[in-house]
């Protein structure tokens, strides 16, 4: 202590340094909003070329379901082909039945289960199948359907798709990018009708009788929407034949006159040709926006792979009326971190007051907050010892952990006024005798509750583990920079202070 007073500067330059040393190793730790959730249960994904058949997603979930049954760590797997399983948490959805889609639910033994069964199949099944993306997904508390999604917005198609064809080019060319796809789908195939006109005219047709006509032959005209408890079923018109597919039972459905009365084929008033049309056009906001979505690998995370494409696409030339945005876990951490912030920012108000009462000056208070910034440099690096993301729960530790340490201001502040207003010691006797005589309290109040979170880190847990990283190593490098730096700020906030005080006694 004696030194640490004889060193002022270079003390208060520690500590300047140590909280300049947090917010780089913040700036440089992971980031990930929510964590993933430990559960011994996953789903795997299976998503086809858009156009396969119900009988190719068979083929494919079954070769999947085989191969975890015969893993003695899986106990059962449910199999949805064509579609999804009911909702059975809260977060993860359903998705929208289709042919090219399945879906297993897979129980296994324990929640490391879980974890091994994950890593080990997302490598060994990554290029299994030629024709199928299998995503293998772990259950997790985050909102976004896919961790990367950069959005863009403007009313021409093939600007919007030349846009993201190049956007999705660089997020390919990243490390740790699985698959990356957009939200438009791919483009169908499909028959277009040109009228013949004269034709058309002369019997009376027009598109939209033509139109129906054909919904009637082939796949049916939906009349009304029957609801059985809380399923709709769905009453459609259509000739009582099978759907029509090809081209020549197309050309050979007859069609009747309104006027007429007659029917006539469809080759007679009509030419069909083939054309293509988008699987799916998305808008957001009344725009159309196509969104590049990309997954990584897994214990990848995604705000370190953000970060790395984000100056890349930004630097890309946009064309006029276009405009581009983030989702996915970017746009969770906006959401739902930045609320975090204010809520920080609330705490610190609502100690500022309570301090002001309870000492009345505000010199007093200033110094005792100014042990908040002191926690951030043990916090950030317990972070990044232990691998833990910060998120959610890191942030709600490091928001306990700055009330925890103003606690070993207020313990020094007050015994360090009481020695100098009541027991006559001088400014620097009452700074030094203070630090000497309150180290074993604040000492063992600090190290119980640093022990006492040491469970939570052991435990591995995504959920637990970063909050008590930064409770533990917050609270031990706190403490340490808490008792060298107080002592040298209390004397040079009061120095003056205390000598206009011996001036006056003087006089």
């Amino acid at each position: 202590m004696d030194n640490a007073f004889k060193n002022k500067l270079i003390v208060v330059l520690l500590g300047m340094a140590s909280f300049i040393a947090g917010l780089v190793i913040l700036g440089i730790s992971p980031q990930q909003s929510f964590p993933k959730i430990e559960r011994n249960q996953f789903a795997v994904e299976v998503h086809l070329p858009l156009g396969s058949s119900l009988q190719q997603t068979d083929a494919v979930m079954k070769d999947l379901e085989q191969l975890l049954e015969k893993d003695p760590r899986v106990k059962t797997v449910a199999s949805f082909v064509g579609t999804s399983s009911p909702r059975f948490h809260t977060i993860y959805a359903p998705n929208f039945p289709a042919k090219s889609y399945g879906q297993l639910i897979v129980l296994t033994t324990s929640n490391q289960a879980t974890i091994e069964v994950l890593d080990e199949y997302s490598v060994k099944c990554a290029h299994r199948y030629a024709n199928a993306n299998v995503k293998w997904k772990q259950l997790e508390f985050a909102v976004s359907p896919s961790p990367i999604e950069i959005r863009i917005a403007g009313d021409d198609l093939q600007t919007l798709k030349q846009t993201a064809g190049r956007i999705s080019d660089i997020l390919r060319q990243c490390e740790g990018v699985t698959w990356v796809r957009t939200d438009f789908k791919q483009a169908q195939q499909t028959i277009d009708l040109e009228i013949k006109r004269d034709e058309a005219s002369r019997l009376g047709y027009s598109n939209t009788l033509l139109g129906y006509s054909l919904m009637v032959g082939t796949k049916g005209f939906p009349l009304a929407t029957i609801w059985e408890g809380d399923y709709p079923v769905t009453v459609q018109l259509k000739v009582d034949k099978k759907v029509k597919t090809s081209i020549d039972d197309i050309n050979n459905q007859y069609v009747t006159s309104p006027y007429l009365l007659a029917s006539v084929p469809v080759r007679q008033i009509a030419d069909l040709k083939p054309g293509w049309t988008e699987g799916e056009i998305v808008h957001r906001n009344g725009l159309r926006t196509i969104t590049v979505q990309a997954d990584v690998r897994r214990n990848a995370y995604p705000s370190t792979i953000f970060n790395k494409v984000r100056p890349k696409i930004e630097a890309l030339p946009l064309p006029h009326g276009l405009s581009i945005y983030y989702g996915g876990d970017h746009q969770d951490t906006v959401e739902y971190i930045t609320p975090f912030y204010y809520s920080l920012m609330i705490s610190i108000v609502i100690i500022f007051l309570i301090l002001m009462v309870q000492f009345k000056s505000i010199k007093t208070t200033l110094l005792i907050m100014l042990t908040m910034p002191l926690c951030l440099f043990g916090a950030s690096l317990g972070i990044l010892i232990t691998g833990y993301p910060f998120g959610v729960t890191a942030f709600i530790g490091l928001i306990g952990l700055m009330g925890i340490v103003v606690r070993n201001g207020i313990i020094y502040i007050s015994y360090a006024e009481e020695l100098r207003r009541e027991h006559g010691h001088t400014l620097e006797e009452a700074a030094i005798s203070a630090a000497q005589r309150r180290m074993r309290p604040i000492f063992l109040t600090a190290a119980a509750a640093a022990v006492g979170v040491i469970p939570m880190i052991a435990s591995g847990s995504l959920l637990w583990g970063p909050l008590g990283s930064v409770i533990c190593f917050g609270l031990i490098f706190a403490l340490v920079l808490s008792l060298l730096l107080m002592p040298v700020l209390y004397y040079l906030f009061h120095r003056k202070d205390f000598n206009k005080v011996e001036a006056s006694e003087q006089l």
